[in-house]
């Protein structure tokens, strides 16, 4: 049965995962250490999508292609870009860090476009634009609580955090284009398994270079691992994974993009936290941003 604007309703729901999920992440981060915490997140995920994977009958290892497609994505877009997030954002904060990462969003649009010979109408175009400089907008023009530099931000690590930055988005691309080729051809929930117990296995390596500095492990610090991945990891991922499934790539991308716009409406509503006006100029941008975006031919 055909559903209308199915795969960007799955976007806007991956979105929304990613808006929230950081509400948990970082107390686990803040309990665990950050690639500790991400380690222990990604291999609790792998064990549950696998089980939901074996529950629908989608468990099969038969096309090869799919898979190596699928563990390249994992490992490219998930562990190392998130590593290289993880650590653009120590060293930049999280303000400028977001504004960089957030490139990924157009630049996966039109390229994913071009690779898969995707039509974008100029209405659509123009609704893409609205919608990242909406969202570009919104993350600038943040609560003047939020603290601009990292944990242990410093000026002359600048140019570094800017690479990695750079590398973590151009990782994101590439593994969002690896994804997109094979998704249609594999279960949604087995997909999101391989590329998840992919990168649970190569951030091991990562995790063991960068050295979390040693922080007693609690049974109280599961429930941030445990909500975490469900949110963010079996949540977030599998509903773009179905995004990609069932919509042009360039739809998908800039709809779960939307995380930050999401953010800020979550804040004021149940955190009465106060933006500047400017935050609210952007999310209306992005908003009719989407809108165009969704309706356009």
């Amino acid at each position: 049965m055909f559903l209308p604007f199915l795969g960007e309703t799955f976007a806007l729901g991956a979105a929304f995962c990613w808006a929230i999920g950081p509400l948990v992440a970082y107390r686990g981060i803040e309990a665990l250490g950050t690639f500790r915490f991400s380690m222990y997140r990604f291999a609790f995920s792998s064990l549950v999508l696998f089980l939901l994977s074996a529950l629908l009958g989608q468990v099969e290892f038969l096309d090869v292609r799919s898979i190596i497609y699928l563990a390249f994505s994992g490992v490219i877009g998930v562990a190392v870009g998130e590593a290289c997030l993880f650590q653009a954002v120590f060293l930049l904060g999280p303000r400028i860090s977001s504004i960089i990462f957030s490139l990924h969003a157009p630049l996966t649009a039109f390229i994913g476009a071009m690779i898969f010979h995707e039509t974008i109408s100029l209405l659509a175009l123009l609704g893409i634009f609205m919608a990242i400089i909406g969202v570009y907008i919104a993350i600038i023009f943040r609560t003047s609580s939020e603290r601009i530099g990292g944990e242990f931000y410093k000026s002359d690590l600048f140019f570094k955090g800017l690479f990695l930055a750079v590398l973590a988005v151009i990782f994101q691309i590439i593994g969002a284009l690896l994804s997109k080729e094979v998704i249609g051809s594999v279960g949604i929930f087995h997909a999101s398994f391989i590329r998840t117990f992919s990168a649970s296995l190569a951030f091991f390596p990562i995790y063991i270079f960068f050295k979390d500095k040693l922080l007693e492990t609690k049974t109280s610090d599961l429930k941030y691992i445990i909500i975490s991945a469900c949110v963010s990891t079996i949540g977030g991922m599998t509903l773009l994974l179905a995004a990609f499934a069932s919509t042009e790539i360039f739809r998908a991308v800039v709809l779960a993009s939307m995380s930050p716009i999401l953010y800020i409406l979550l804040m004021s509503i149940f955190r009465g936290e106060r933006f500047p006006v400017l935050a609210w100029g952007g999310t209306i941008l992005a908003v009719i941003g989407v809108i165009l975006t969704i309706t356009s031919a």
